[in-house]
């Protein structure tokens, strides 16, 4: 099997972006262990400012473009003002993986489950979160439950894919 610096990688890296920020886009369209080996990334003190209810918007438009860190607050101000929305919350968790800031996601993903623990997409961005920390098993059971959920979903058929790959390489 590999490695976690072999799935850290920076092809595996790419890939694995491409598949989440696919995810990601399907929450925003409608629906642990912090042993990071990468440093954690610093959060941007301040971000330009939005127009009120626009935070959403320009946190998609960040994540898209790897901006993390800018996507990371303009979610948490998109939480501010609607505690409960799961489009947020799960963006909010996703931006902070890829920050390596597992310290952040964790507590996040526990407030999403709190949300709408039950939707494949939290499954899957969890799973996700697992896999970009090395924890394939973990990765698994939550893929499949978010299988179990939407059999054949595109997003979660991909991650299953690049977990297989992680774990057979």
């Amino acid at each position: 099997g590999r490695t976690v610096q072999d799935i850290r990688s920076r092809k595996f890296r790419r890939s694995v972006r491409a598949c989440l920020i696919l995810a990601v886009a399907a929450v925003l369209v409608g629906c642990g262990s912090t042993g990071a080996v990468k440093p954690r990334t610093a959060l941007p003190d301040d971000v330009p400012d939005v127009p009120p209810g626009s935070e959403i918007e320009a946190a998609r438009a960040a994540f898209e473009t790897g901006n993390f860190g800018f996507a990371a607050r303009f979610f948490e101000k998109a939480m501010r003002a609607e505690p409960n929305d799961m489009e947020a919350c799960l963006g909010l968790a996703a931006s902070y993986d890829w920050l390596y800031r597992f310290d952040l996601s964790d507590p996040v993903y526990a407030a999403c489950g709190k949300i709408e623990g039950d939707r494949f997409l939290y499954f899957n961005n969890v799973g996700f979160s697992n896999l970009l920390r090395g924890e394939l098993g973990k990765a698994s059971v939550n893929f499949g439950q978010a299988n179990a959920l939407r059999p054949g979903h595109p997003v979660v058929a991909t991650n299953l894919q690049i977990l297989r790959d992680v774990s057979d390489g």
